[in-house]
């Protein structure tokens, strides 16, 4: 008799779930209907972040519950930190709100401990495809090969110190032996791209997808060159001789540190939510992304824009993100002893600083 009970509980529990469900599913449907999702991308308007959350973007409202008007804006900036900042404790955290990940910023918490945010309670997506980072010099540039950067100093543009543009060269220059001199100020991608173009500086650190989708014809015109790649194989750049970063590395401790810095890479082009929205709507905001990334639609518009397409679900960025915050202190430590970081942090404070100054005597002076 105790165990029908106990079925009978069971069943009644089960059914009362399955009856649930379709509701849980039109009360999201009901809170998205006539509303708008806006995906702030952490890159330049014109760079390959925000030109792939556009193309996502004009597909993902069709599969979202209540049909959301999907838009894309961009806020670029210390790496890509400056915008899960704003995400993470300043925008609304309903769900109406996206962020198209510029990938280093997942690991700043970990190298800024008052970054302001913890990217492991970021609620992940769906990323579009994990993409290599790479070392990109221009065509007109003094020293086109990694072996000829070990002998002559090139200018390597980037947002921030503080960002991947400038702690891949500066890793390279510790254990390679490179000259890259990194110029900060370059904020988003396309400016660093104009700066390239102008011959203002010889390069800049990137994503070998980002070219392909935005800047195809200096691919094909050879008005690139990549020298060395770090993150995922990539067969385009394989088949071009092109070093892949791990092989460069001479012990463990060096191998350590570059599979800490390929989180981003892994990422890719990744999409998240803040901690704060209903797991409800996660789950339906994962669902709509993967319907999405597998329509016959979208993937005809991505071959158009020469866009990669290769998923990986939200739930595997969680564990991605969940790897990068289980290396040792000490590897960390290491590699930021490396780059200089602690120096930079107070140069960045000085700064501020400066700043702060600056605009408080203007703001006295009117």
């Amino acid at each position: 008799m105790g165990q029908l009970k106990k079925l009978l509980i069971s069943a009644t529990s089960l059914s009362a779930f399955v009856l649930a469900m379709p509701a849980h599913a039109d009360s999201v449907a009901s809170f998205y209907k006539d509303r708008q999702i806006t995906a702030i991308s952490g890159g330049g308007a014109g760079g390959g972040f925000s030109f792939v959350a556009r193309v996502l973007a004009r597909h993902i409202g069709a599969n979202t519950p209540g049909k959301a008007n999907w838009v894309v804006t961009a806020m670029p900036g210390a790496g890509g930190a400056r915008a899960v900042k704003y995400i993470v404790n300043a925008a609304a955290q309903d769900g109406t709100i996206v962020g198209a990940v510029l990938p280093p910023a997942v690991l700043s918490p970990l190298l800024r401990p008052k970054v302001g945010y913890d990217s492991r309670k970021l609620q992940w997506i769906g990323s579009v495809t994990p993409m290599a980072s790479v070392l990109t010099q221009w065509h007109t540039s003094p020293a086109k090969t990694l072996s000829a950067v070990k002998k002559v100093e090139v200018t390597s543009a980037t947002s921030s110190k503080l960002s991947t543009g400038y702690f891949f060269p500066a890793w390279m220059n510790h254990t390679v032996g490179t000259k890259f001199k990194v110029i900060a100020g370059y904020r988003g991608g396309d400016r660093q791209n104009n700066a390239m173009e102008k011959g203002e500086v010889n390069g800049r650190s990137s994503f070998y997808n980002s070219y392909k989708s935005t800047k195809p014809h200096w691919i094909a015109g050879k008005k690139i060159v990549q020298i060395v790649y770090m993150g995922p194989y990539t067969k385009d750049l394989a088949e071009a001789g092109v070093p892949n970063a791990m092989d460069l590395m001479k012990t463990e401790r060096d191998k350590a540190v570059v599979n800490f810095l390929k989180t981003g890479p892994s990422i890719g082009h990744g999409f998240f939510v803040s901690p704060g929205v209903p797991k409800a709507r996660v789950i339906a905001l994962r669902a709509a992304f993967n319907k999405t990334v597998a329509s016959p639609k979208f993937l005809a518009e991505a071959k158009k824009r020469n866009i990669v397409v290769d998923p990986v679900k939200g739930e595997d960025l969680d564990q991605v993100v969940k790897s990068a915050f289980s290396t040792p202190p000490e590897t960390i430590e290491y590699f930021k002893k490396a780059v200089g970081f602690t120096a930079l942090m107070k140069e960045a404070a000085e700064k501020r600083k400066k700043a702060r100054a600056k605009k408080k005597a203007k703001d006295k002076k009117n």
